[in-house]
């Protein structure tokens, strides 16, 4: 087998996690046989059909099945007559950890994963996607990449099967509405200042992960989209009954940077905030 990545299509740390798309030419491979130190890879095909080798034994990636390989566990990808795209997704033994226990509330003593996967890759392939867009325009925000990681983290657990199987299944579901309630009252209360997921956690007395889960199931938004979605509600009050400058709204609204406020501002009202002013 001939040594070498065709090409290296995305490559993007986001602290605990890490997303890669690697392009294989017909018959072509990784560099060497390797390891990842304590991360977990995800070996997800998207073109082609390649192939793994784990521990010296061979396998082929069929439809719909997917791979992980355990931290430091040596491993190579290849590709046969046809070439192929693999989506690599790497995270950290100590963030998977940390998401598990958060989960169950108590602390974990074993964590491990099925080798070989047979379900759907839409929720991973859909963040992948998603964060590789806005990373190239650089409108993600740091939070938001965080509730990602999360987001991968859930997925993880939630598609395989390991010692953390049954007790992640039967985990109880996120109905604390007064912690929900705090959460955003707190936003209400304090939106101009900076938030982030920590601040929250605090003020609603729940963990990160429940956290983010509440938000997407009761209200279909990320805590940082929700944020974003009142402070952009509290200028368009602002552009309506004051005489103050546009960029001294986006800064008093919390908004860290007028270029973000002025590209969320338009995806939200289809028109510039001067625009918006102008028109009512």
């Amino acid at each position: 087998m001939a040594g070498g990545i065709t090409m290296k299509l995305f490559e993007l740390n986001l602290g605990q996690s890490k997303l890669m798309m690697i392009q294989f030419s017909p018959k072509m491979a990784d560099p060497k046989v390797h390891g990842h130190g304590s991360d977990y890879q995800l070996s997800i095909p998207l073109i082609g059909t390649p192939f793994i080798q784990i521990n010296n034994h061979e396998r082929k990636f069929e439809e719909r099945r997917w791979c992980i390989t355990s931290p430091g566990e040596k491993h190579y990808h290849y590709a046969n007559e046809e070439g192929s795209r693999l989506l690599l997704i790497n995270l950290q033994r100590s963030f998977l950890e940390k998401v598990l226990t958060e989960r169950l509330e108590r602390s974990v003593d074993q964590l491990d994963f099925a080798t070989w996967v047979e379900s759907s890759v839409e929720g991973f392939k859909r963040i992948a996607a998603h964060v590789m867009k806005h990373t190239l325009d650089s409108s993600l925000q740091l939070e938001e990449l965080r509730e990602f990681e999360y987001e991968l983290a859930s997925l993880l657990f939630s598609h395989t099967k390991g010692a953390h199987s049954d007790a992640w299944r039967n985990a109880a579901s996120c109905t604390d509405h007064p912690s929900l309630r705090k959460a955003m009252d707190y936003i209400h209360d304090d939106f101009s200042k900076e938030l982030d997921l920590d601040t929250l956690s605090q003020a609603s007395g729940i963990s990160k992960f429940y956290l983010i889960r509440l938000f997407k199931e009761y209200v279909g938004q990320t805590p940082s989209q929700y944020i974003a979605d009142y402070r952009l509600r509290q200028a368009e009050r602002l552009l309506r009954k004051t005489p103050n400058e546009v960029t001294d709204i986006a800064f008093e609204v919390g908004f860290g940077s007028l270029s973000t406020f002025e590209r969320l501002f338009k995806k939200k009202y289809g028109m510039t905030a001067s625009e918006f002013r102008k028109s009512v």
